[in-house]
């Protein structure tokens, strides 16, 4: 019926102590459990992933809702994580951005403020290169975008790892291409990858913004697909499934990655990728918030938006909590 590695378990379970049958030793490390909620109107996909034994808990890649027309903010989607949160007694320790964001505002300092728990908010340390790319495309002196990474409360690297609960074991790889400072994060055997990669018929993230490398991406995926095995769980940032398509879960295995992605299968050469994706990117329009989120993004999440291209300061009005204006006004 063409199932592949079908074994007939004559005997029972102790002939998995035999040389002839495939064994995954335990390697301490359990299964998170990951909740999504699913931002509609940027397609982007936040994460809820928690140790279900000590109820300890990260946010990855949450999201605010920005009205472009009448410059305001709402914490919809953010307050359905708080409300999911709440319902299950969850204790947030963390909040993680995969990358600094182009087509949506981060939530991530919303949460961190009505979390009781006071999450830190962690961010790839490479972000200072996406600051000091944007200071100067924005004109921001250093009163106002200081290019250091000091807007986060941890810069995370390369190699580094860390525990959630008591035995999920995480770590991180950097992962640029789509920005200097994308990240990809394996929490158990789970994986939020952020725009790295995509669902497998789309493929991987667009490569053209300032910092970005088709050539970096390339080498990041073939990285990933080195590092993990092929069962571990792909969350993408984003999904935009065709017109016809009733898909109604965002994720899918590693290998699944190394066989279908449409963009970078392991058939897939260099040069091949990056002439596709670069194909691509030419046909792709600038992301609609790209402004606003660049800005807030990098501005430590501040409301107060500076264009180098206009002499106007540029306020977002925060309809849930007004006061919350930063110290500069």
């Amino acid at each position: 019926m063409g199932f592949k590695d079908v074994y007939n378990l004559v005997g029972g379970f102790k002939q998995w102590s035999g040389e002839n049958l495939p064994v995954l030793q335990y390697d301490n490390n359990h299964s998170p459990w990951v909740h999504t909620v699913f931002e509609k109107e940027t397609e982007t996909a936040q994460y809820i992933v928690t140790d279900v034994e000590s109820k300890e808990a990260y946010i990855i890649d949450p999201v605010l809702d920005y009205d472009p027309f009448s410059a305001t903010v709402r914490p919809t989607m953010a307050k359905k994580i708080l409300e999911f949160i709440t319902k299950h007694n969850l204790s947030v320790t963390k909040i993680i951005d995969t990358h600094v964001h182009a087509d949506h505002l981060t939530a991530a300092h919303y949460l961190k403020d009505l979390l009781p728990s006071k999450p830190e908010f962690w961010m790839g340390s490479n972000v200072t290169k996406v600051q000091e790319v944007f200071s100067q495309k924005y004109n921001l002196p250093g009163s106002q975008l200081s290019a250091t990474g000091q807007q986060f409360d941890k810069l995370i690297n390369e190699g580094d790892t860390w525990i959630l609960g008591e035995n999920i074991q995480c770590s991180v790889l950097s992962t640029p291409g789509h920005t200097p400072a994308c990240m990809s994060y394996r929490i158990g055997d789970a994986a939020f990858v952020g725009d790295t990669l995509f669902m497998p018929d789309i493929g991987t993230a667009r490569c053209d913004f300032p910092g970005g490398s088709a050539e970096q991406m390339y080498d990041s995926v073939q990285k990933m697909y080195k590092a993990w095995p092929n069962d571990t769980r792909i969350y993408v940032g984003h999904d935009y499934p065709p017109a016809n398509s009733d898909r109604s879960v965002i994720v899918t295995t590693l290998g699944a990655h190394k066989e279908a992605n449409q963009m970078v299968h392991e058939g897939i050469s260099k040069n091949q990728y990056i002439d596709l994706r670069k194909k691509r990117d030419s046909q792709l329009r600038a992301p609609r918030f790209i402004h606003p989120a660049l800005q807030v993004n990098t501005i430590y999440g501040s409301l107060l938006l500076l264009l180098a291209d206009f002499p106007t300061i540029f306020l977002l009005i925060f309809l849930d909590q007004p006061t919350r204006w930063p110290s500069s006004c």
